[in-house]
């Protein structure tokens, strides 16, 4: 029998429900969602590749149908544990958003083994407490990576040496952004990748975006401005597979004027092999987005960030960027198909600034 993960933090149980399995020995999380009146359906991404059936990586699908001919879309929020805003304004969809035509399918926490452990990068709590709606609502705070123990069972990254066998699982092949489009027989975050791939190809989806989070502006290093000339870091960016860019150019026209936050457009490469901005829209016929926030918990220069209300990037500002980044893209979207998608019930731009997070949570 594998070894207990020792629980360095207690969850309230009406709130986050953490369990513990002998066999498998990772942590699992079953995240409290309180879906709104736009949810129509649920399932979770097993549906898509039953081979995840009873993991830790299995998570749930929301569907959002408003019964009306249009684009069907997909927000992917989660996808790494340690980018707060990424899940949250997934999960805000979730519970305010009402889809007036077409149909979206949201994935608030993509890599739930993630969200699962405290961040190993840097000695961030793991959970924050927000006021909702519903009272006290617990936010995680996870690790970029799949839980090392939801691998113990891979053996595609075991080294020899001298003496014996020592496995050696890459940090890389952990990490779901590097992992499409998936294998269905590789390793778990592999298997994950193949599924969210088998979702947008069996359910037709038109346009999706997948959130993220990265360091801050403030102290761009040589590497930032050599990987991103565009504006010489990562965040308050959109990526955008080729055949979205003219899409995504209106839409950040848009964001601009109306919410005052400037995002930089950057185009997926074919050397973003394994990102979810290239291999989704290369290999399907959904056109592929990622938007990425600033977030100091990404800075290595800061000794305590402050994730949820640091003064320049305070947790609502990022939320807000991700879900009015969102909006414009499907508003750009339907001026330039004829698969209209109109979705309202948001919370503005300046009533997000104005509250904390929990006012818009159920």
């Amino acid at each position: 029998m594998k070894k207990l993960i020792f629980i360095r933090h207690i969850i309230l149980s009406h709130v986050v429900i953490l369990f513990f399995s002998a066999t498998v020995g990772a942590a699992s999380i079953k995240p409290d969602i309180h879906p709104g009146k736009g949810v129509t359906g649920q399932r979770n991404i097993s549906y898509y590749s039953s081979v995840l059936k009873k993991t830790n990586l299995d998570t749930p699908v929301f569907i959002m149908d408003s019964g009306k001919p249009g684009a069907t879309a997909l927000i992917i929020g989660g996808t790494h544990g340690n980018e707060l805003a990424g899940y949250i304004s997934a999960l805000l969809f979730v519970e305010r958003a009402m889809i007036e035509q077409g149909k979206l399918f949201v994935i608030p926490i993509a890599n739930r083994s993630a969200l699962s452990i405290p961040d190993t990068q840097k000695p961030i709590p793991h959970q924050f407490s927000a006021n909702s709606r519903s009272g006290i609502r617990v936010l995680l705070y996870g690790d970029r990576y799949t839980d090392i123990e939801d691998h113990k069972n891979d053996h595609s990254s075991v080294k020899l040496s001298r003496t014996k066998p020592v496995v050696y699982l890459d940090r890389k092949s952990r990490n779901l952004n590097r992992m499409y489009p998936g294998n269905p027989e590789g390793n778990p975050t592999q298997q994950l990748a193949h599924a969210i791939l088998e979702l947008i190809i069996s359910e037709n989806i038109d346009f999706c975006i997948d959130f993220h989070e990265a360091r801050t502006p403030e102290k761009a290093t040589n590497s930032d401005m050599n990987r991103h000339p565009t504006n010489g870091w990562l965040s308050y960016s959109l990526i955008s597979h080729p055949r979205g860019i003219e899409t995504a150019a209106f839409a950040l026209l848009a964001v601009e004027e109306n919410i005052q936050v400037t995002v930089k457009l950057e185009e997926s490469k074919p050397e973003n092999k394994g990102m979810s901005h290239w291999e989704i829209g290369s290999r399907t016929r959904c056109i592929s987005f990622l938007s990425e926030s600033p977030n100091p918990g990404q800075d290595r220069w800061r000794k305590k960030p402050d994730v949820i209300k640091d003064p320049n990037y305070p947790l609502n500002h990022r939320v807000g960027m991700h879900i009015w980044v969102f909006y414009y893209l499907a508003e750009a979207f339907t001026d330039a198909t004829s698969k209209p998608f109109k979705i309202g019930g948001l919370p503005t731009y300046k009533d997000l600034m104005n509250s904390d997070i929990g006012t818009f949570l159920n």
